[in-house]
């Protein structure tokens, strides 16, 4: 009897080690999907300029004397047959000192230190100009088809700047005037305060200054050339990592149909494409994550209209607008089902332009720049989505 069980007990070892090898051959004999790649995600790279120390900046606006930059001699030039006397006069207005000229009690001319926390719009919606080997930057307002005002800023670091504005009482509005008494207010301030016209006058780097973004450039870098990898997966990847991988998809394509003076920058989750008048701007992606585009043709919360579905290069798409018609945008599946997540996509945006703050111009986007969207999108599927999936 016992022999018999060991007998039996020999056979199970034999039977459960030929069971351990068959499923090893299995699964040795199993083809395993090659692994993606992995890509490392993206952190702006380039180095940021130094700001001004901000204790001697601090230092030297709260020693300033706002009222002589309101220059007696400019006043002259350009006060006409009016004979009322003027004056100057100081004030203090949230803590910051400014100075305005009066003529019969009303005001002219102000000139003040610029509340930090409006700095960058002033500088992203400003035309820069040069008042004598200054560096400034001017906005002139237009309204019901004429000029109802001008601000000029001058910086005096990356936080600070001293503003010169035309008074509700003047009667020109246009910034010709204003530039008059800005030049001679400029000339009189220490020249290692102000910058000079080429100076860097903020942390935002080469193109990134053409951003029109509330953003003071920390995560803003131009963007590199780098290569795009083939297929359309991997394409997804490596864009969803590097901003610069949407750029290079769409650079050629921009460029081409939408004109040079394009220049692509990286920002996390996007590429854009600036110019420097502030025209339009283009926001460009390519990415694995971020949704499939049949999700924005669902739309469930009517969040935009105009939705078309449609192909570019036999690859599904989908197109659409903002309710007020201010963005077009276009989003594709580069995996042949709008249900996939992962996209190719455009949004174009007209923007204020650069100087002018026009009231009545309309920011539509404009069917010349809609058929040119269509046209970058089609180039693009064509040119780095034609392999097969």
């Amino acid at each position: 009897m016992i022999c018999i069980l060991c007998v039996i007990k020999f056979r199970r070892v034999i039977l459960g080690a030929v069971l351990v090898s068959l499923l090893a051959a299995c699964t040795n004999s199993v083809d395993m999907p090659p692994l993606r790649p992995q890509f490392s995600k993206w952190d702006p790279k380039q180095p940021r300029p130094a700001d001004r120390d901000e204790q001697a900046v601090d230092a030297a606006l709260a020693a300033l004397d706002f009222c002589p930059l309101i220059d007696q001699a400019a006043y002259e030039r350009r006060r006409g047959g009016d004979t009322r006397p003027v004056e100057r006069k100081t004030a203090v207005k949230d803590g910051r000192k400014r100075c305005t000229l009066f003529r019969g009690g009303y005001d002219i001319i102000n000139v003040g230190d610029v509340d930090p926390s409006h700095l960058v719009l002033r500088l992203v919606d400003g035309a820069v100009i040069d008042l004598g080997g200054v560096k400034a930057y001017q906005v002139e307002t237009h309204r019901e088809g004429g000029i109802s005002g001008c601000e000029i800023t001058v910086p005096v670091s990356f936080q600070r700047a001293i503003g010169f504005e035309i008074g509700s009482a003047s009667r020109g509005k246009e910034c010709e005037l204003l530039r008059d008494f800005a030049t001679a207010g400029a000339a009189k301030l220490p020249r290692d305060l102000v910058y000079p016209p080429d100076g860097q006058d903020s942390a935002r780097v080469g193109a990134c200054a053409d951003w029109v973004s509330t953003s003071k450039g920390e995560t803003c870098d131009p963007a590199v050339d780098v290569q795009v990898p083939t297929g359309a997966e991997l394409t997804l990847d490596a864009g969803a990592a590097d901003p610069n991988v949407e750029c290079a998809v769409f650079r050629d394509a921009v460029k081409k149909t939408f004109g040079q003076d394009f220049e692509p920058i990286a920002t996390p989750g996007s590429c854009y494409f600036v110019e420097p008048k502030h025209r339009l701007q283009i926001e460009a992606g390519v990415t694995a994550n971020g949704g499939a585009p049949g999700e924005w043709l669902a739309d469930p919360n009517k969040t935009y209209k105009d939705h078309h579905q449609t192909s570019f290069s036999g690859n599904p798409g989908v197109t659409f607008r903002s309710t007020d018609d201010s963005e077009f945008s276009l989003y594709v599946s580069p995996l042949g089902d709008l249900d996939k997540v992962g996209h190719v996509r455009l949004k174009i945006t007209p923007e204020r332009e650069r100087g002018i703050d026009d009231w009545d111009r309309s920011k539509v986007v404009s069917a010349v720049d809609v058929a040119k969207a269509h046209a970058v999108m089609e180039l693009v599927m064509a040119t780095h989505f034609r392999v097969a999936r």
